[in-house]
């Protein structure tokens, strides 16, 4: 069975990419990798657990950063939304949803507005790890398939595990500043001018 200090550093790396405002960093490709040199059902699950645990628990900066912005927070539209939708269904459905949602960051946004809304922060820790939750038990058993797949592709050229582990490390982590850097407002706004049913914004 993985270790208990395995596991606090799975969880201290799910923390950590999950606290990087407006980031998403790839935490099960991490712990995937940790993952790959026992990966039998038990220590799955485990990892599946503790990671969303750790990236649920993170949200919380969000959620205290949104109450230190409350004042300046509370009249714009999304935080009146949310505080209408206060600990009704929609709300909690909308937080699972987003939490789970692969590559892109954008429960931060509802966290930050739910803080500044004062919305019910046990219960929306519980929906978020909800939504965690799906999403390790998604993401790490297929990433675990792909990363078996493709080592044994290249254990033939000599690259051990932990040289896999690392390369594949570097290259998410280098692929996640990438796509944090780029510029999407443009290319929606470039991809909006070619394809008629997209709403227009102003990119200036």
């Amino acid at each position: 069975m993985i270790s208990g200090y395995t596991l606090l550093s799975i969880f201290l790396v799910s923390f950590i990419s999950n606290a990087l405002p407006f980031f998403g960093g790839a935490y099960t490709v991490y712990a995937t990798l940790i993952l790959m040199r026992n990966p039998t059902g038990v220590n799955t699950a485990l990892v599946a657990l503790v990671t969303a645990l750790g990236a649920s628990v993170s949200k919380n900066v969000f959620y205290a950063l949104g109450i230190v912005l409350r004042k300046p927070l509370r009249g714009t539209s999304a935080v009146r939304l949310i505080s209408a939708l206060a600990d009704r269904a929609p709300l909690w459905v909308l937080t699972i949803i987003l939490a789970a949602l692969p590559g892109l960051p954008l429960d931060d946004y509802l966290y930050i507005g739910s803080g500044a809304a004062r919305v019910n922060a046990l219960w929306l820790n519980v929906y978020i790890f909800l939504g965690k939750l799906v999403k390790s038990f998604v993401e790490i058993p297929i990433e675990l398939l792909l990363f078996i797949t493709l080592f044994r592709e290249v254990h033939g050229l000599g690259i051990g595990l932990m040289q896999f582990q690392i390369i594949m490390a570097v290259f998410f982590t280098v692929l996640g500043v990438v796509i944090f850097k780029v510029d999407w407002l443009r290319i929606y706004s470039i991809l909006s001018q070619h394809i008629g049913y997209l709403p227009r914004v102003d990119y200036s």
